[in-house]
């Protein structure tokens, strides 16, 4: 089976995935203000006017009509102040107890119905629920995947370029048999220009013995890296419906950047 990242990519990239929610506390938004800006024009140039202060840039958050108005560092974007440039640093996952035909990942076992039940459960109550619910799976001793990925970078909106792809875990060097892999040592992309056309993607995968499938491949476009923005620390993307209920969660952390 051919695994390759760059090849993933290409043929994922054209498939159309489910929205992603947003599983995080409510954001801690930065106050949006009016533009600021100056009054009419003079009359005439022959009549005295006083000296007008220079207006303090826009900060962070603030709306604006062009990125001049915006502090340095900072871009007017979408009517908004926002870094000119992030990093962007996916530090884990939560896969699911089993496959979407309800089997266990290494047995061709299917899970007790309950376990599907008090899965739906946990999702409702949030992301501590549902960390909890793992790893009571876990001491259940369902069998558990062996994680591996990769992260995929795109910049122009349209095409996910290889000189971006980054390994979450290079196979082989990977956690075993863990519900929960994380991702440590600075994994992720620095510097990335912060545009509307910018998205990434993970994709991330069971190694086994004969044939690695699948755990699932989420998109986080323009709209979810800006509200992981906005809510600082790791923010909690629910990739449920997108994965098929194989992959839950995935945590990413993304900073504003000089």
């Amino acid at each position: 089976m051919n695994t390759s990242p760059s090849n993933r990519a290409a043929l994922l990239k054209t498939t159309l995935f489910a929205a992603l929610l947003v599983v995080a506390l409510p954001a801690c938004m930065v106050d949006v203000h009016g533009p600021r800006g100056g009054g009419g024009g003079g009359g005439g140039g022959t009549q005295p006017r006083p000296d007008r202060p220079t207006p303090s840039p826009l900060q962070w958050g603030e709306a604006c009509g062009s990125t001049p108005q915006c502090a340095s560092g900072l871009n007017c974007l979408d009517g908004t102040c926002e870094p000119a440039r992030i990093g962007i640093y996916p530090v884990s996952a939560l896969v699911g107890p089993g496959l979407t035909d309800g089997r266990e990942w290494k047995s061709d076992r299917f899970l007790p119905r309950w376990v599907w039940d008090e899965l739906a459960s946990a999702r409702r109550r949030g992301v501590s629920s549902l960390y909890a619910f793992m790893a009571d799976q876990a001491r259940l001793g369902w069998s558990r995947p062996n994680p591996y990925g990769y992260g995929f970078l795109s910049t122009d909106g349209y095409r996910y370029d290889d000189r971006y792809t980054i390994a979450l875990a290079e196979r082989g060097y990977n956690e075993l048999q863990t519900f929960t892999p994380s991702w440590s040592g600075g994994v992720g992309w620095t510097q990335v220009p912060f545009t509307e056309r910018l998205s990434v993607a993970l994709d991330v995968w069971d190694e086994d013995r004969w044939d690695d499938q699948s755990i699932g491949f989420v998109e986080l476009d323009f709209p979810l890296l800006r509200e992981a923005l906005y809510q600082g620390g790791v923010t909690y993307f629910d990739t449920y419906d997108a994965t098929g209920g194989q992959l839950l969660l995935v945590g990413v952390q993304v900073v504003a950047e000089r």
